[in-house]
């Protein structure tokens, strides 16, 4: 993390190597077109989220996100990632201290006066030292929940109808399981209708 008078940088670093495919409407991005990764502003998406209940509300406009890769990669992505206006960047890391500058010039032509004085910085910065993970066992604890949720999430994505193999949403899976008449099955909208029209008298 970055805190300078124009912004809070939050920058998430990947170490892949190759081809790196992902737009901004993908959950999962890829890697060579064959492995599959978390879409990395997702992912920071909710660093930042995480880092807000820990500041004052005034400040939660401020973040701008950063995906930093090495440069054994290339980019296949939305071109916007890589635009200056953008406050979702993705850069190689050996570019990533000129992409703060150069973003912190373009804000400073935006706005007369800087966006956080010292005393924010020192505020928001003590915040999140206090919340901040020390403890290596705590720490550990904490990532494998992080591993659970994201496992979690992976399995919830990935629900399908039981007819059709037809992909549905968690909320199409919610209400199947949650509905004996479909007997702990996922169906999708149009063979929920077939087996509730089974049951109709």
């Amino acid at each position: 993390m970055v805190l300078s008078p124009y912004g809070i940088f939050v920058i998430e670093t990947k170490n892949y190597q190759g081809t790196i495919y992902g737009g901004k409407d993908r959950k999962t991005w890829s890697v060579n077109g064959k492995f599959k990764m978390m879409n990395p502003f997702v992912q920071n998406y909710g660093h930042i989220k995480a880092l807000t209940s820990f500041i004052d509300e005034k400040y939660h406009d401020l973040f701008i996100s950063v995906v930093s890769f090495t440069k054994r990669c290339t980019f296949k992505v939305d071109l916007d990632y890589r635009k200056i206006a953008s406050n979702e960047l993705i850069v190689y890391d050996i570019e990533l201290s000129e992409f703060i500058h150069r973003k912190i010039s373009v804000l400073k032509i935006h706005h007369k006066e800087p966006l956080l004085t010292q005393s924010d910085i020192l505020t928001i910065f003590n915040a999140f030292s206090k919340a901040n993970i020390t403890d290596p066992k705590a720490r550990e604890e904490h990532n494998r929940l992080l591993k659970t949720h994201v496992s979690e999430q992976k399995t919830s994505t990935s629900s399908t109808c039981s007819v059709c193999n037809k992909p549905v949403s968690d909320k199409v899976k919610t209400y199947c399981l949650s509905n004996n008449i479909f007997n702990g099955k996922v169906y999708c909208y149009e063979h929920q209708k077939v087996v509730q029209n089974k049951f109709k008298p």
